[in-house]
């Protein structure tokens, strides 16, 4: 059973993003159904003494509390209260409520939700239990170092199908998406995305993975004779680390080929601090790790990149000015809505609803997302659940790097690196785009969490010695 599950749960990632990043109403109610669903059986084998809780997920404990209590606010936040509570501590969500039943000349009801839009609040609150059930599902399913290394495999092997149908959709001038023809970003990669940084977003998480796979597999030990360098590079050619390397150069040409700024300049300013982080927790710079970071700057940078319009890429990054995006006003405005909604939030999802109240008249267009995760968030949850969440992302962050320093299996180590790697891209992406309001994204974000805790905390050996490993 737990076999069968865990398989299951490696079609749902594979399934994820290729419905325009389960971003459309019913890939959303999909993504939906089959967590919820594995769930479900997950309970009926622990019911049935089964399947046990696992060390890592019984180690989560504080992330549990920090899953349940944003999403039981989400809740919150779509349900009638008393019309009088809802002006107390939330004045300019009633202010809303009374203005539209004033505008309908219809009488204001004695129960009022929190949120503006309570349809959407309620859609991200059962999302958000999605995507904690995905968590708790890594953890409970994941429970040896060869499940670790396939689920990464997986990653990798859904960002390599991004790449190479983006690449040739957009080379060969299809301009398709999976189910429909593409509407929006032609000449540019966007794989099965409708948005080309979410395709970068997406990328720079499955890249972070085959990053971790391929530290997991070098020898940090020098060779002490020419015999021995040359039967490690015959071994080398033998495996699957060619496979793995050449999936790297093409989930590069694709972020490359999406000409997303924030993408690019994301995925290598994470590699490099991470990196830098990585010599630093290991306390070694060797050989292999140096050739592979050359490798990736040099061989995929200056070589293949080219070929695919590097420069293209580097002359939007040149050309980007303050004052010749929107953007900024926007986040501007949304600064002042926080003010005005940082107790309680708007409402998850509702941000398309608070932003025309707030139109300064500065800027043309309609925007439904704020194009910034940094400020979305806190508008649209409030600040403390916010603060909740950074707190969490923190501190899995915080798990990956001690998974670096403190662990001796070389997949744990390659495996925190991936998890720093993917949640400091997203980070770094967020700050100018929306990657976390897309779900397969937001799916994928999660995992990267999941797995700094099973970098941190799964067992590599024998249960006699489990307690000392778990405790490095």
């Amino acid at each position: 059973m737990k076999q069968a599950l865990f398989l299951s749960l490696l079609a749902v990632m594979l399934w994820l993003p290729l419905p325009e990043g389960s971003k459309p109403e019913w890939a959303m109610g999909v993504l939906m159904m089959l967590v919820l669903g594995l769930a479900l059986f997950w309970l009926l084998g622990y019911a049935l003494n089964r399947l046990p809780l696992t060390v890592v997920f019984q180690k989560a404990r504080w992330f549990h509390v920090g899953f349940i209590l944003i999403t039981s606010w989400l809740f919150i936040q779509q349900t009638p209260l008393p019309a009088d509570w809802v002006k107390t501590i939330s004045p300019h969500a009633w202010d809303v409520h009374s203005q539209a039943y004033l505008a309908l000349e219809l009488p204001l009801p004695e129960l009022l939700p929190l949120s503006i839009d309570p349809f959407a609040t309620l859609v991200t609150a059962l999302l958000t239990m999605a995507y904690y059930l995905l968590f708790c599902l890594c953890l409970l399913l994941i429970d040896r170092p060869e499940k670790l290394k396939i689920f990464a495999w997986v990653l990798v092997i859904s960002g390599i199908f991004q790449a190479v149908f983006g690449s040739l959709t957009t080379l060969s001038g299809l301009e398709v998406l999976l189910f429909r023809d593409k509407p929006s970003y032609f000449g540019v990669a966007t794989g099965t995305f409708v948005n080309r940084n979410s395709f970068a977003g997406f990328l720079e998480m499955t890249l972070a993975a085959g990053m971790g796979l391929l530290i997991a597999q070098l020898n940090e030990r020098p060779s002490q004779s020419w015999q021995e360098w040359l039967h490690r590079t015959l071994k080398t050619l033998m495996s699957n680390k060619v496979i793995l390397r050449t999936g790297l150069a093409i989930m590069v040409i694709g972020l490359v080929l999406s000409r997303s700024r924030m993408g690019n300049t994301a995925f290598f300013t994470s590699l490099m601090v991470t990196g830098f982080l990585y010599v630093i927790c290991r306390k070694q710079l060797s050989r292999s790790m140096m050739l592979l970071f050359v490798s990736l700057l040099v061989i995929d940078t200056a070589i293949v990149s080219q070929w695919f319009g590097l420069e293209k890429v580097v002359e939007r990054l040149e050309q980007t000015s303050l004052e010749r995006e929107t953007r900024p006003n926007v986040s501007e405005v949304t600064l002042n809505a926080i003010g005005d909604y940082g107790l309680t939030g708007s409402g998850g999802g509702s941000f398309y609803t608070t932003l025309p109240s707030y139109h300064d008249g500065s800027w043309r267009g309609y925007y439904d997302l704020a194009h910034n995760d940094f400020l979305q968030f806190p508008l649209e949850f409030g600040l403390l659940a916010y603060a909740i969440l950074a707190l969490m992302v923190l501190t899995a962050a915080w798990h990956a790097i001690v998974a670096m320093r403190k662990r001796r299996n070389r997949l744990m180590i390659g495996m925190g690196f991936t998890a720093f790697m993917g949640i400091l891209a997203i980070m770094i992406h967020s700050s100018v785009d929306f990657n976390l309001q897309i779900p397969s994204n937001s799916a994928y974000f999660v995992c990267m969490m999941a797995l700094a805790l099973l970098a941190r905390y799964l067992p590599t050996v024998g249960k006699t010695r489990r307690q000392k490993i778990c405790g490095e």
